[in-house]
């Protein structure tokens, strides 16, 4: 081996921690949103933290995984996490960030949100330093009065006897007349044919159960995902699925509220699509890096 060189199974490695960690930060983040939106603050400002610290760079919008866009904006939420929890210090130091406030302001509602909330944090500073000279504005002078100089009334005319002509009589008006209109003629309807039956659903197309259960999944309702029955899909590869996105759903939510039980049955799920397909794997467009290993480690 050249000196300088790295062993090619030491080169992919690389490449495969680089990516993960670069991923790890999307992670962090759409945990960190879903706190946020559970009224979990503390654990909210954690997550994003660690989002921040992995990747500072704000952005109007991000793939996170699948589907679902999100804006990326960290220092933002960090900024309402602290203005929830009455530190209004932190919460400006927050919005205040140059590159943050540069893309907030490209978000009409959250800008909207920021400059109210800004706003407010700015006015208890003022009335907690009421040293802070009031601007103060100047008396406005009287109205100067204008005096109204005196008009006599014009006199009124009065006309001449010999002087007043009487109007010409207009001329008598012309008969006209109204021709009457003839009816249309009356045309009948076209005959429409019925409307052709649609065609018969293909058979390749995947079961509804599925579908609904990944439009979950992208969405972020874990817990509906986690209520179907793959066992109701009669296809084995649609049930493979199923299987592996119950799982996925259900490492989630154990990820968020730390529950061992729901961890277990991830791996339960995991284990049932390992035995209908040995060899399937999560698509990487679809699932997190932290899934996809879990998932492939659960046999």
């Amino acid at each position: 081996m050249r000196a300088g060189s790295l062993p090619a199974w030491l080169a992919a490695t690389t490449v495969f921690v680089a990516t993960l960690a670069h991923a790890d930060y999307k992670d962090n983040y759409a945990l960190g949103l879903k706190a946020y939106n559970d009224g979990e603050f503390v654990k909210a400002r954690d997550l994003m933290q660690q989002a921040l610290a992995e990747h500072a760079e704000p952005a109007t919008r991000i793939r996170l995984y699948g589907q679902r866009w999100e804006a990326y904006l960290p220092q933002y939420y960090l900024g309402m996490i602290a203005f929830k929890q009455g530190d209004c210090a932190t919460a400006l130091t927050q919005w205040n960030a140059p590159a943050s406030r540069q893309v907030v302001a490209q978000l009409s509602e959250i800008n909207s949100a920021q400059q109210r909330d800004a706003a407010t944090c700015e006015q208890k500073t003022l009335v907690k330093n009421p040293d802070v000279p009031k601007q103060t504005t100047a008396p406005e002078p009287p109205p100067a009065k204008i005096a109204i100089a005196e008009v006599p009334a014009p006199k009124p005319i009065v006309a001449k006897p010999a002087d007043i002509t009487p109007a010409p009589a207009p001329p008598p008006a012309k008969r006209v007349e109204v021709a009457t209109a003839k009816p249309p003629p009356v045309v009948a309807a076209p005959v429409i044919p019925p409307p052709a039956s649609k065609p018969a659903a293909s058979s390749n197309m995947p079961p509804v159960l599925l579908e609904e259960a990944f439009e979950n999944y992208l969405a972020g309702r874990y817990a509906k995902v986690v209520r179907i029955n793959p066992e109701a899909i009669t296809d084995t590869r649609a049930r493979f699925h199923a299987y592996m996105v119950r799982a996925a759903a259900r490492f989630t939510l154990a990820q968020i509220s730390n529950d061992n039980g729901e961890l277990d049955g991830a791996r339960a799920d995991a284990r049932a699509a390992h035995a209908l397909d040995g060899r399937g794997a999560p698509d990487a467009a679809l699932f997190s890096p932290r899934f996809r290993t879990f998932f492939l480690e659960s046999h």
